[in-house]
């Protein structure tokens, strides 16, 4: 391969990146993942309920391992968008305000993902991923007598991490990720006698993630990977329309969990493999309360998370040589207690079931397909306090996500080790 042609490879793989980091800027995600975190990362783990992602399969799975981008060769990008449709309708038993219910308070979102990848040489990767790995969006459609508790909430984030892999063996590969993740958080809610109060702030903070996958046998793949916690210190304003115009400095810490994913890849036969998978993850780092220095109302964050786990099982079918299709099941352990369950975030546990499929185009390019349907436990309770009282309530919720990605191989070679894709002689 010539440099210059290497140089045009390059450019359009970061170009591919940079396009999707945009949109991720643009988007208002909604959580659909335990606590405030998003799964919807990969249209392939999609179509599964994320079974066996840690284990490999597309580019996407590098946000779970940065070691399974040693299975794909070349020059490669893979481009993600979920649609998110919540339906989370919410009724209020009792308030100091009347319990007009809130109604549905989820919003639909758009959850862009982006990937790129190079084969420097035989045995080593190095990638890029754009991801917005927590997010949540909720407001109250008849905000009434919920409106003291809460209005608005919106938590943002985007991940830009750069990944390194390298292929120790046939059956051994590691990988290593470094980044920095920007998050923005904005919650509302009505005061007696004040039109609105607005807290807002955001943060920037460094993290990392970690990867090994291992091939104990032919047609067996186990991946393991570590996402770090991320440590915020974010800063802001506070604003109360009764005071005037004036907004208050603000700073809090907030910091999201880091998580463990395993997954299993078995090939049962040359069409169908056996995709199982499992996801630990730290958010009792929110079990304290959060306080809100300088603000005027001394407000404080009550979450009070538990650690949460989600388990899937499923499996994919080659029903020939360009069409895989592919399914799977899978159960959440919200990491929300019941007493903890609010109006910003009625989280609960839920059961996931999925479909996908995907399709070669052409040798180069292929399309991806993946739904869920969420059912996620009715009825729950939801209540909290402040300063002008206590509330209750309950919430059913259910979601329908749909999410589609593009693949396209650049080159199909390492990069400095020859024109030829590379072929172990050993």
């Amino acid at each position: 391969m010539s440099e210059n042609r290497s140089q045009k490879t390059l450019k359009l793989s970061v170009a591919s990146v940079a396009v999707l980091s945009v949109m991720a800027a643009a988007s208002v995600p909604a959580a659909q993942a335990g606590g405030f975190a998003l799964r919807e990362q990969s249209a392939i783990g999609q179509g599964s309920s994320f079974a066996g992602v840690a284990a490999g399969g597309a580019l996407s799975s590098a946000f779970w391992n940065p070691a399974t981008l040693t299975q794909i060769d070349g020059v490669n990008t893979e481009s993600v968008l979920t649609a998110v449709i919540p339906k989370t309708d919410v009724s209020l038993l009792s308030g100091p305000y009347g319990t007009a219910d809130p109604g549905d308070v989820g919003l639909d979102a758009l959850i862009p993902a982006s990937y790129s990848a190079m084969q420097l040489m035989n045995d080593l990767y190095v990638g890029l991923s754009v991801n917005a790995p927590y997010g949540m969006a909720t407001k109250a459609k008849n905000p009434s007598g919920s409106a003291y508790h809460a209005a608005t909430s919106e938590i943002f984030t985007t991940d830009a991490k750069a990944n390194i892999a390298y292929r120790i063996s046939d059956a051994f590969s590691v990988g290593v990720g470094v980044g920095v993740t920007y998050a923005k958080v904005r919650m509302t809610a009505a005061q007696v006698g004040v039109y609105d109060h607005e807290l807002k702030g955001d943060a920037w903070a460094p993290t990392f993630s970690l990867g090994a996958t291992f091939k104990p046998f032919e047609g067996t793949t186990i991946g393991v990977g570590y996402r770090s916690e991320t440590n915020l210190k974010l800063s802001g304003t506070q604003y109360l329309t009764s005071v005037g115009s004036a907004r208050t400095p603000i700073t809090a810490d907030l910091n999201l969990p880091s998580s463990i994913t395993v997954g299993l890849r078995q090939d049962i036969s040359k069409r169908f493999a056996l995709l199982a998978g499992f996801e630990w993850s730290d958010w009792s780092t929110l079990k304290d309360p959060i306080v809100i220095n300088g603000s005027l109302a001394g407000t404080t964050l009550h979450f009070g998370y538990e650690d949460g786990w989600f388990a899937s099982l499923g499996g994919e079918y080659a029903y020939d040589d360009n069409l895989m299709l592919r399914a799977g099941v899978g159960y959440e352990k919200s990491p929300i207690p019941t007493e903890h369950r609010n109006l910003r975030l009625p989280d609960a546990d839920r059961v996931w079931a999925s479909l996908g499929a995907s399709y070669n185009v052409s040798e180069k390019l292929s399309v991806d397909v993946g739904y869920s349907h969420l059912f996620i436990k009715d009825d729950v309770q939801v209540s909290g306090s402040n300063g002008l009282g206590s509330y209750t309530g309950r919430a059913d919720s259910s979601a329908d996500i749909i999410s589609a990605s593009l693949r396209y191989q650049w080159h199909p070679a390492p990069l400095f080790a020859g024109d030829e894709p590379f072929e172990r002689k050993y």
